[in-house]
């Protein structure tokens, strides 16, 4: 049960000029709305404000979110719902965040009602179920007359430019009469920026319709949905399916329909009285009501009221069928009005009980496989989120911007989360490490419930990105090694996981956790050294009030230009190929004192100079880059890179600097590729029937359509450093004989900036010639295209020979 409520719905009007027929409102069991004011007054929404408050302050509520709802709250007309937003605002700004919505069936919306709202910053919802005879066929006036045409008026003044801010989303009601992918099309066409699907208002005394013969029409109907939107590259949010996927990896569903989390919402009534959900008025009159209000009991009162603790129950709420049902987490038992059976009350499943095991089981399914499978071709590339508008055309003709790169690092997230999610421990047997596996997968989903951000950072960290990659693979593979000590030690990394978000988030707790090589981890953190041999070993986590004894921290950079963590102790930091051990490979063991000094002074030196000379790619490469793991010297040629192989979004893998080595012109090569592979997990770039190789200047060998432009995509960012370099003044309070120094640096910085350009350059023309490239990669050439005319065309303060730069290693083999 929740301790605080955050969300509320104000019955700002109790009519409607609509007669859908559907409406739990005024068609179904309870018809309390006939005793009550047709409006809300000023004075209650008065009054609803200092409750809010009231409880906000109590409980150190930042947001809240109120929904204005009726009925339809336009029939207030502009000035009265102008004066109740005032009044609302009037009481709550200053003191909480507040979060405005509104409900509406769209044929009122206007001019004059949409720039009420954006003046008051209010987002419109509307309800429509598809195209016209699917609308049609429940949404008329009460003469029968449609009303589909003046929502489609509606829906086009939210489309335009001044008021797109104000589109909330669109809401569906399922009717498994009309063709679904009809109404999902029709839906589409209004351009949403969200979508939800509402299974019909009904309980087991009246029972949903379906089609004889079939036993879950609903579930078959909003499956065809799914399908068709997994394969247009999930384009809006659909707020039903995301929940279900959310709760299947054990995260909050943000829904009352599924999942077994607590929803804080409370209802308004136009009187002033406290009710419960609104949904429960189809099942018996009166159902809703508390016998409170809010010029007579606190909010606290209400989230007191047994009915609505009833509602927030999780498990101990359902029913003896769905406590053994194995997809109840998922569900959650369903919406707690449709479980309602006269004589039983609210203990039964629910009345679309075999519908919903069937998305809980399908939808979660499908969306795991969309990720695992490779990417489909085709016009639309698909995305798991939208970048902000112009951010793809930014990183593909420069650097992008902190926006995007935020919004890059949040489709990381997600990839991360639905990994996590399919990893299953459960079924490891009872080994030591089994029983850490286990016991960190309840941890990790009981913390993600109650710190969903602490579980968000530490799912941000790129080495559980790693870990949970590599091991759905290997489990996908059959390769899991879940027999042997080295794959179960593997599962049980989860723990170790779980423990961290834990210290994150200020929580004591004691877990098992594996061991490798004498070192427990916990990912972004540190290690707890062990001296015993065994598999797992008990670690206590004291959340921020100290570590655990013999704990060893991984150390952080604290300067502004680079503010990262040196990993030396991930067990998944860089991982080569088919190594059991990882940190085996090319990665160093924990630095010497000394040798962090040097790490230290190398970074901070690199940040600050890519912070003066190319402030744009340094920006959002702050905001990126999370840790550098240190590699082993490099040898040879000193024109390689002292990047070594591809690290996961938000690292960079670098070798150990010394005096020759590029640092600036690695962490600039990295981030680019870095970017370009969270791109490339976005959105589709080449067609699968091009070409498998291309030659390219730096490479002797061909190489692939994706490393060419990989590697473009560095030459492009290095020119335009090594540009900057030769315009860089000469150094303060130097001899006046270096003066001469400084000219031949500066034309060498020239020539290496002309270099790279050039390979950019000839590269570029070859992809797009040979490559066959799909929408999105045909429009991320052209704009690599438009920043190499850029920096062709600017000046340049000096001129020498044609030829790399040797005397550094700047990321010149990409």
């Amino acid at each position: 049960m929740p301790s605080f409520i955050d969300q509320y719905v104000l019955k700002v009007h109790g009519a409607c000029d609509l007669a859908c027929d559907h409406c739990y409102v005024y068609e179904h069991a309870d018809q309390s709305w006939r005793a009550k004011p047709r409006t809300m007054s000023p004075s209650v929404a008065r009054q609803v404000a200092q409750r809010i408050v009231e409880h906000a302050g109590r409980h150190a509520i930042p947001t809240v979110r109120i929904t204005l709802h009726g009925g339809e709250p336009l029939l207030l007309g502009v000035p009265r719902l102008r004066e109740l937003i005032h009044t609302l605002r009037g009481v709550l700004d200053g003191v909480v965040r507040l979060s405005l919505h509104i409900q509406t069936n769209g044929v009122r919306l206007d001019p004059a009602f949409l720039e009420l709202f954006a003046e008051s910053g209010v987002q419109a919802g509307v309800s429509l179920d598809g195209d016209r005879a699917a609308n049609d066929r429940h949404r008329r006036y009460a003469n029968g007359r449609s009303s589909h045409a003046a929502v489609l008026r509606g829906l086009a003044l939210l489309r335009r430019q001044e008021f797109r801010p104000l589109y909330g989303g669109l809401l569906c009601t399922v009717d498994v009469a009309n063709d679904p992918i009809s109404v999902y099309e029709a839906l589409m066409e209004q351009a949403p920026p969200r979508l939800d699907f509402l299974l019909p208002h009904a309980t087991w005394a009246h029972p949903p319709p379906r089609p004889s013969g079939a036993s879950t029409p609903y579930a078959s109907w909003l499956g065809r949905i799914h399908a068709r939107w997994i394969a247009d590259g999930r384009p809006v949010p659909i707020r039903l399916f995301d929940a279900l996927a959310s709760a299947a990896w054990g995260g909050a569903s943000g829904s009352e329909a599924v999942g077994l989390r607590p929803v804080a919402l409370a209802v308004v009534d136009t009187d002033g009285s406290w009710e419960q959900v609104d949904s429960l008025k189809t099942a018996y009159d009166g159902a809703p009501a508390t016998g409170m209000s809010v010029f007579t009991h606190s909010v606290d009162d209400l989230a007191r009221h047994p009915g609505v603790a009833a509602r927030n129950e999780g498990y101990a709420g359902l029913c003896a069928t769905c406590l053994a049902c194995p997809v109840v987490r998922v569900c959650g038992g369903g919406l707690y009005a449709h479980r309602f059976r006269p004589g039983k009350g609210f203990d039964n499943p629910s009345v679309y009980c075999a519908d919903l095991k069937r998305l809980a089981s399908e939808i979660p399914a499908a969306r795991m496989r969309g990720i695992a499978a490779p990417r489909p071709t085709g016009p639309t590339p698909p995305h798991v989120h939208r970048l902000p508008d112009g951010a793809f055309d930014a990183f593909a003709s420069g650097a992008g911007t902190v926006q995007g790169t935020t919004a890059l690092a949040d489709m990381q997230l997600s990839l991360t989360r639905a990994l996590v999610a399919g990893l299953d421990p459960r079924h490891g047997g009872t080994s030591d490490l089994a029983v850490a596996a286990a016991a960190g997968r309840q941890l990790l989903m009981e913390l993600d419930s109650s710190h969903p951000a602490e579980t968000a950072e530490v799912l941000r960290h790129p080495f559980v990105r790693t870990w949970a990659k590599d091991r759905l693979r290997r489990e996908t593979s059959g390769c899991s090694g879940d027999g042997t000590a080295d794959g179960l030690r593997d599962l049980a990394h989860i723990a170790g996981v779980a423990a961290a978000v834990a210290w994150h988030a200020g929580v004591t707790t004691r877990l098992p956790l594996p061991v490798w090589d004498g070192l427990a981890h916990l990912p972004g953190l540190g290690a707890v050294r062990v001296d015993q041999a065994e598999h797992t070993t008990e670690v206590t986590v004291r959340g921020r009030s100290g570590p655990p004894h013999g704990w060893i921290g991984v150390r952080r950079l604290n300067t502004p230009w680079l503010p990262v963590a040196l990993d030396d102790l991930d067990p998944y930091r860089v991982p080569p190929a088919g190594a059991v051990a990882p940190h085996d490979g090319i990665a160093l063991g924990r630095l010497s004192p000394r040798q962090w000094t040097a790490w230290q002074i190398a970074l901070s030196r690199a940040g600050r100079e890519l912070t003066l000379l190319v402030p744009a790619y340094a920006a959002p490469l702050r905001a990126a880059s999370r840790v550098v793991v240190p590699l082993r010297p490099m040898s040879g040629d000193p024109r390689l890179p002292a990047v070594r192989g591809r690290a996961p979004f938000g690292a960079v893998a670098l070798a150990t600097p010394t005096r020759t080595t590029d640092t600036a012109a690695a962490l600039l090569r990295h981030f680019q590729s870095a970017k370009l592979d969270a791109l490339t997990d976005a959105y589709v770039f080449f067609d699968t029937d091009g070409p498998a190789s291309l030659p390219v200047p730096w490479r002797t060998a061909p190489v692939s359509p994706g490393e060419a432009l990989r590697g473009s995509y560095a030459q492009v960012a290095l020119a335009e450093l090594w540009q900057a370099r030769a315009g860089a003044p000469p150094r303060d309070g130097t001899p006046g004989g270096s003066r001469g120094r400084d000219r031949l640096r500066s034309a060498d910085a020239a020539a290496a900036s002309r270099h790279f350009l050039n390979w950019a350059d000839a590269a570029v023309d070859t992809l797009a010639a040979e490559a066959g490239t799909a929408p999105a990669g045909a429009r991320f050439l052209a704009g690599l295209r438009t920043a190499i005319d850029r920096l062709s065309a600017a000046p340049v303060s000096a001129t020498a020979p044609d030829r790399a730069p040797g005397a550094r290693r700047a990321g010149s083999s990409t």
